[in-house]
């Protein structure tokens, strides 16, 4: 299994006149469809992710935060700015719409904050907070939609992370002391909590993943620890646990096609793991034998770069994010010097 790119998007045309060449800092996937936005200064553009054709550009006057196309309408971003407004983005009018705007003013977030950006496809709502704030809020998604509400959890602690089920009304709500709390997303009600014992510590969830058919859900805590929690029953239990390393774990990924799991650390250091499944049903599953190290070829970045066209960089750029479609072989790799390329898995 090896790495290989599929395109590299052309974004110099974007930025000039001004002093310093603008470079790509966010992207994400449409979740049925090969496209893929990309966020780059105050311009959103959209791209066919297998041709590389430019096929809509917005600039919505204020560089992306974090972004996500919207579960509940076809052709829409929702992304957070660094105004601290939110906007919807509509690539079929290319025209946009202010869904919340900050209280104060003067509020001012740099690509480089934490903001926690939550989609449910079933409901047009996106929840937002802060890192470590104690609050969560709800906007309507489209225009004219649900007025900005704050949501009142009932735990008083500094959320780490937020994330919605992509097919049950379940909003995440993790918090700093590793607990992650399950809510309704019409009532806010609590479902159940995840929690481990006191013998094992963690600090917070850095990154959700979520299994396309079982009730898996994959958690990356800030202290370098994956887990894998199954949610199937009214009790959920903890199923897999592995010390990925000790860097906190920014962005975790499950590769549907492929039936592998993603994880980057905040240092760059990409990992592929497959998970084992109950050979004898009659024999409990031990946790720490649940994640192996899959057999992948670690990324090697200089030959990736300069794939299909690209240009080799040095000093190597480290991996920042990795976006995943969650239906296609598709992947989006962010570098810390903000270059963007595409990559197919076989």
């Amino acid at each position: 299994m090896e790495w290989a790119t599929v395109q590299h998007l052309d974004l110099r045309h974007v930025g000039r006149g001004v002093n310093r060449r603008l470079q790509p800092h966010a992207a994400t996937f449409h979740p049925t469809q090969a496209l893929v936005a990309v966020a780059i200064g105050p311009c959103i553009i959209e791209f066919d992710a297998v041709t590389g054709s430019k096929l809509s550009t917005i600039n919505i006057g204020a560089p992306v935060v974090r972004m996500g196309y919207s579960p509940t309408s076809g052709h829409a971003v929702i992304a957070i700015l660094e105004d601290c407004t939110i906007r919807a983005c509509d690539f079929d009018t290319e025209q946009t719409c202010v869904l919340h705007s900050p209280e104060k003013r003067s509020e001012h977030i740099t690509i480089d904050t934490e903001v926690h950006l939550a989609l449910t496809p079933l409901q047009p709502v996106v929840f937002f907070g802060f890192n470590r704030r104690m609050s969560v809020t709800v906007v309507g998604t489209v225009e004219g939609g649900r007025a900005p509400t704050k949501i009142k959890t009932d735990l008083k602690k500094p959320i780490t992370n937020l994330a919605c089920h992509p097919r049950l009304p379940v909003l995440y709500v993790a918090y700093a002391d590793g607990l992650i709390r399950a809510y309704n997303i019409h009532t806010y009600a609590v479902h159940y909590t995840l929690q481990l014992d006191n013998t094992i510590k963690l600090i917070g969830a850095g990154a959700f993943a979520f299994h396309p058919t079982l009730e898996w859900i994959f958690v990356g805590d800030r202290r370098g620890t994956l887990l894998a929690w199954d949610v199937s029953t009214e009790r959920p239990s903890m199923i897999g646990i592995t010390q990925v390393g000790s860097q906190p774990i920014a962005s975790i990924s499950w590769l549907s096609m492929l039936k592998l799991l993603v994880t980057v650390s905040k240092d760059g250091t990409l990992q592929v793991w497959k998970t084992r499944l109950v050979v004898n049903p009659n024999r409990p599953l031990m946790p720490a034998n649940f994640f192996e190290q899959a057999g992948i070829e670690s990324i090697d970045v200089p030959r990736i770069l300069s794939q299909q066209g690209g240009e080799a960089v040095y000093p190597l750029p480290r991996i920042r994010t990795l976006e995943v479609h969650p239906k296609l072989n598709l992947a989006a790799l962010i570098f810390a010097v903000k270059r963007i390329c595409f990559n197919f898995q076989t």
